[in-house]
């Protein structure tokens, strides 16, 4: 293996884990929202057309149906979320990507709490201001 050789595969490996990283701070960037009740800054997270289905809870198309759901949280009155995810897997193909993580929540309405467990299915899109999320997937497995 040449001198240039080495440097280009180095290259891509180091790329790859940006991109890995990128896309890791992109899914906690959206958790963080949630968690400190900032919905409005949600849409920021997500490209133009990008599809979004919370398990049986909501389904939003396109950035005006994602800011408008999400900002909608946000006036319920007395509403508690905490989102907690792990085992995030990223899986990077040039501009696009693919990655799953498992999620834990807890929810509260007028006094009634509910403890969530589920998985995101989520693609994501490099763009000229960094990853998007062009779908996100949530299958809530209970809500108790």
């Amino acid at each position: 293996m040449t001198d240039a050789e080495r440097i280009a595969a180095l290259e891509r490996r180091l790329r790859l884990l940006e991109d890995k990283d990128e896309i890791r701070t992109l899914r906690d960037s959206y958790h963080a929202c949630i968690n400190d009740s900032r919905f409005d800054e949600i849409v920021d997270l997500f490209t133009d057309d990008a599809h979004v289905k919370l398990g049986y809870l909501a389904e939003y198309r396109g950035r005006d149906e994602i800011a408008a759901g999400f900002s909608g949280m946000g006036k319920r009155e007395r509403f508690f979320i905490k989102q907690y995810i792990h085992s995030h897997r990223i899986f990077v193909d040039g501009d696009e990507a693919t990655g799953h993580s498992y999620l834990q929540a807890t929810y509260g309405r007028f006094g009634v709490s509910y403890l969530v467990a589920g998985r995101y299915d989520d693609r994501y899109v490099r763009t000229p201001d960094g990853w998007r999320f062009a779908a996100m997937i949530a299958e809530l497995d209970y809500t108790v």
